[in-house]
């Protein structure tokens, strides 16, 4: 299939991305997401809320990272939860909407 960069290019829209910003997403970036998640025992990734200070550096450590490696996951998570529930109601034709200026000229909708 490729790497991530390949990936992204085949999704609509992505292939107007600029190369300097394609070589940045690196496939690394999901192995490294990947041996956090392996690091969590499975009542952490059930609910990730209840990982505090102690449990972040275990998971570190166990994963050869930096704390900050941990957060910058968890936040990015909670993020990503975030945008899914605001989608789930009814959020998503209200982000399109506020996408539309955002749009290139002759993009379908605009």
């Amino acid at each position: 299939m490729g790497g991530m960069a390949s990936l992204m290019g085949k999704l609509p829209g992505m292939g107007q991305i600029p190369d300097n910003v394609k070589s940045q997403m690196d496939d690394k970036v999901l192995v490294r997401m990947e041996a956090i998640i392996n690091s969590m025992t499975m009542k952490e990734r059930a609910k990730p809320e209840i990982i505090k200070g102690s449990r972040k550096r275990r998971i570190a450590a166990g994963c050869g990272m930096q704390v900050q490696d941990v957060n910058r996951l968890l936040k990015q998570f909670d993020d990503m939860q975030r945008m899914m529930k605001k989608m789930k109601k009814g959020g998503m034709a209200k982000m399109m909407r506020s996408m539309k200026g955002m749009m290139p000229p002759g993009f379908p909708g605009r």
